[in-house]
């Protein structure tokens, strides 16, 4: 296995990505800063001005959109395996900041994917998704299914059809090379299925710009669909535009590990969990500070290692000019860690009452939607 190759399938098994730039020249994945002044300021996402949005595949086609007005589609999905954690908060807010711009959702609960995965049955992950769609409609996703149509992989025929299909034009080779050597064909066949997802939008509304936001570790998914759809006997049947992909950095773990997991409960919260508990994981969240008061006040700390900085800067703190703020105190040593937590949970705490509150009035509507799509 080349050391490229080894690049890839680690990003995918272990959700880390070590090296960003090799990442970037291995899937010709392009500055965001190429295209971000077509979009005008005002239409701008905090994360592209952030740098969090960091990438992106042919986005040009879906800005002539938005400038526009013209149809395209956005493509997201979920792993039903829990609850929804604060990691998950960066795409379910890009899917939700392109459908305002116009956007028609294909969203996709990735039941088959979580089944090969994790060994989780239909009707759990069914009874997850009830609990995950809820927490989307509160985030904002427009729950009019004329804006959002979303479904299961396993329930959706057209997937199944389409991932069977486009698996006669991969070699075994090339998966392998992608996902690593799997000893069941389950694992390769779900990530066919995985581009029929990306690629489902053009299939039932015909051809047009479709754009799936992601963290950098879903690359590779984003290359093989490409290439599946640019196949000529797809453009002759469907006429693909080839999908347009953002990426995203990734949310590191609150106690400092390399990713956030539900295996490790220091590193993660979700939007559903006790408040209490919450804030002990910030308490002890890995920080940029010095050992002492004393010497971060002379010295100054950083914020650029800091993950309590990165929970503001991702979704907990919405003023640009407030970030900076803080961000320059921190630095000048003006700002300690412990009044900076404090802020934190402050805000997470203001966060999650409006949240649960929104979520609690979706609850309803996300059950019917799950049990309809059974009928």
């Amino acid at each position: 296995m080349s050391n490229n190759d080894e690049l890839i399938v680690d990003a995918l098994e272990t959700g880390v990505v070590k090296d960003y730039n090799r990442l970037i020249q291995e899937f010709g994945i392009e500055p965001l800063s190429d295209v971000i002044d077509a979009i005008p300021e005002s239409k701008q996402h905090i994360f592209m001005k952030r740098g969090v949005m960091f990438g992106h595949t042919d986005l040009k086609q879906v800005i002539e959109c938005i400038n526009n007005s013209t149809s395209f589609a956005v493509m997201t999905g979920i792993k039903p395996s829990g609850q929804y954690h604060v990691g998950s908060l960066t795409t379910a807010s890009e899917v939700v900041y392109f459908q305002q711009l116009g956007g028609r959702v294909s969203f996709c609960i990735a039941d088959i994917e979580s089944y090969v995965s994790s060994g989780l049955s239909f009707d759990k992950a069914a009874e997850i998704a009830i609990d995950n769609i809820a927490d989307l409609f509160a985030l904002g996703l427009d729950p009019n299914p004329d804006n959002t149509f979303i479904y299961s992989q396993s329930e959706e025929k057209l997937v199944q059809k389409y991932g069977h299909i486009f698996s006669s034009h991969v070699t075994l080779n090339t998966l392998k090379s992608i996902y690593g050597e799997k000893l069941r064909v389950g694992y390769y066949n779900a990530a066919l299925i995985q581009v029929a997802d990306i690629l489902l939008p053009q299939i039932r509304w015909g051809s047009m710009p479709t754009v799936t936001p992601i963290g950098a570790d879903q690359a590779p998914h984003a290359r093989l669909t490409r290439d599946i759809a640019r196949k000529e006997v797809f453009q002759e049947e469907f006429k693909f535009k080839l999908p347009s992909f953002t990426y995203h950095t990734m949310l590191q773990g609150i106690d400092g590990s390399e990713k956030m997991s539900k295996s490790v409960p220091m590193s993660v919260f979700s939007m559903d969990e006790d408040i209490k508990d919450i804030h002990k994981k910030i308490n002890n969240a890995l920080t940029g500070g010095r050992d002492t008061a004393a010497e971060q006040r002379e010295k100054g700390a950083n914020p650029e290692v800091c993950r309590v900085f990165d929970l503001f800067k991702f979704m907990f703190e919405s003023d640009d000019k407030r970030l900076t703020l803080r961000m320059n105190q921190c630095k000048s040593g003006e700002l300690l860690c412990g009044p900076c937590k404090k802020d934190l949970k402050q805000n997470i705490e203001e966060f999650q009452q409006n949240h649960l509150e929104k979520k609690s009035q979706m609850i309803e509507l996300s059950t019917e939607l799950i049990r309809n799509m059974k009928n």
